[in-house]
């Protein structure tokens, strides 16, 4: 006889696999190239690249994408033998679902709210009015620099990428043509980071920061297989006032995070509020 433990870690897989498999029956058609089809459902391409961790597609896609199949091949057999089983009827089962299924309202429900434009958006204006009455918070207690990194797979690509830098070519035209993770190295290139906080797990370019100027590039440098280098952007030392555009633009984005949570919690004390008035919930002492 199977122990209570292993019994039920199995029905929660199964449970898992079948729920999963499920779900696959409810999401809208995705045309495109079919790698597999098992337990009735076929498996996209396109679904399977969405699914599949970017590292993994960058190392070995061809690979990737058949571990995936491989595994979602698998689990289509498990969600079979489960309801063959009937696991889907037995109670633990129907807990998993349910509570699932309270959760997942519960967080739609709150990014409902958090989302909503109209009640969260912050102008520019009220950014830079909150701006003037707490301009001395501002002040940066250490040096913040805005930095491109560049990861590339070979030293010839970092090489031409940093040749082309040099040469004028714009970052985000570098990015796409030679990084290895393109969005990041654009997205990060725009905002300011503490100096503490810059590769802290690849000193030697914390290094570099620390003494080339701006717009100067750094050295190519393997570390963990891949290349890189860095260009320091522009720089704003301690105790100075960064950049207002870059101030505002952190400014919006600190206001409408609170703003949001205020969301939250207005519609915690509402509810809370009117289930106390219609006596569905009891408060003891």
């Amino acid at each position: 006889m199977l122990s209570r433990l292993f019994q039920a870690t199995l029905i929660i897989v199964l449970a898992a696999a079948f729920f999963n498999s499920g779900c696959t029956a409810t999401e809208p058609e995705i045309q495109g190239r079919v790698i597999a089809v098992a337990g009735g459902e076929q498996l996209f391409l396109e679904k399977a690249l969405e699914r599949i961790p970017p590292y993994a597609l960058l190392d070995d896609s061809t690979a990737a994408v058949a571990r995936y199949r491989d595994q979602w091949i698998f689990e289509q057999l498990l969600a079979e033998e489960a309801r063959r089983m009937n696991i889907h009827r037995l109670p633990v089962f129907e807990e998993a679902v349910a509570r699932f299924e309270r959760q997942l309202m519960v967080e739609l429900l709150a990014e409902s709210y958090m989302n909503r434009a109209d009640d969260v958006y912050v102008s520019r204006e009220q950014a830079f009015n909150f701006y003037e009455m707490h301009r001395e918070q501002f002040v940066l207690n250490e040096r913040h620099v805005r930095v491109h990194h560049l990861v590339a797979g070979s030293f010839s690509e970092a090489s031409n990428a940093r040749n082309e830098l040099l040469r004028g070519v714009e970052w985000e035209t570098v990015a796409q043509n030679y990084s290895l993770y393109p969005e990041p190295a654009i997205r990060t290139a725009s905002l300011y980071q503490p100096i503490s906080s810059v590769f802290e797990n690849e000193p030697e370019l914390a290094q570099f920061l620390r003494v080339i100027g701006v717009s100067e590039v750094s050295p190519i440098r393997q570390i963990g297989g891949q290349y890189h280098f860095i260009q320091l952007v522009e720089n704003q030392d301690e105790g100075s006032v960064p950049d207002l555009d870059w101030t505002l633009d952190q400014v919006q984005q600190w206001l409408t995070t609170e703003r949001r949570q205020n969301q939250i919690t207005a519609l915690r004390q509402n509810l809370l509020r009117q289930a106390q008035a219609n006596g569905t919930i009891t408060l003891f002492d």
